[in-house]
């Protein structure tokens, strides 16, 4: 089992620096690095081994970081965090949906949430021996690059989406819309269709079909189907399924919302 030595408590670090380097620490780990040693820690967060070892060693008694065999994992009460989250209620109701979505499609199957001007990628199904890529959970990108996030960038206020398209907007992909005339015209057209797709915009060889999930006007969050982008037209099946499910998955959380959970109305979430 992964041991830590004792060490005397530094001095010179302040607060918020510990903080944020402890962040570092826990962002080494992700759905491909769950177990990770000392070593690999320290390369993937760009700490000194010296300061990973320090950190670990506090985070330890706290249970944010448990030791596992000769390395270390993600402690299991920070589950509790992620649960606590009010996107959390929708994940859970979305789930039976997406999974109905997936068998049918034979695709993978996005949820996502906007955040500022990105989208933040929150459940995922995948189908298995597709080569496709696919963006793990908590992984994020810009909104304007995929169908996920045109989806929830057409329905917000002026105000706000003035500020994203402010933004800097890089290729990811040969087809990624870049300027923001052109963007905000497609926007339109989603926002009257309720259906976004992006081909081969923020990887060349994905198209993704997707639709918001509607909750008093507001895109709480959106889902997601993935094809190859060799496809040129999308099935008309396929889109009506994807609004389908976003429907369904809105109707299960105004139903939450309605038993005494008003205050996880997003955009407060």
């Amino acid at each position: 089992m992964a041991t830590v030595e004792k060490h005397s408590p530094e001095t010179d670090e302040q607060p918020a620096s510990i903080l944020s380097k402890a962040f570092d620490v826990l962002g080494a780990f992700g759905p491909d690095q769950r177990v990770l040693t000392l070593t690999e820690i320290a390369r993937a967060s760009g700490l000194p081994k010296s300061t990973a070892h320090r950190l670990i060693r506090r985070l330890i008694p706290l249970g944010v970081i448990e030791p596992h065999g000769t390395g270390f994992k993600v402690g299991l009460p920070m589950r509790r965090l992620s649960s606590a989250m009010p996107i959390e209620s929708l994940r859970q109701s979305a789930l039976p949906h997406l999974g109905q979505l997936h068998r049918w499609s034979r695709r993978h199957v996005h949820l996502g949430g906007l955040r500022g001007s990105r989208v933040v990628f929150i459940e995922r199904f995948l189908l298995p021996d597709e080569e496709l890529p696919s963006a793990c959970p908590g992984t994020d990108i810009g909104a304007y690059a995929t169908a996920l996030g045109k989806a929830m960038l057409a329905f917000l206020t002026p105000e706000e989406l003035e500020a994203v398209l402010a933004e800097p907007m890089p290729p990811l992909a040969p087809h990624t819309v870049t300027d923001p005339d052109e963007l905000m015209a497609e926007l339109r057209q989603v926002r009257r269709r309720q259906v976004a797709i992006a081909r081969g915009e923020s990887h060349p060889d994905v198209t993704c079909v997707a639709a918001p999930i509607l909750i008093r006007g507001r895109a709480v969050s959106a889902i997601s189907v993935s094809t190859t982008a060799k496809d040129a037209v999308v099935d008309r099946a396929l889109i009506d399924a994807v609004s389908v499910t976003a429907h369904r998955i809105a109707r299960d959380n105004e139903r939450v919302l309605a038993q005494g959970n008003d205050s996880w109305f997003p955009g407060i979430d």
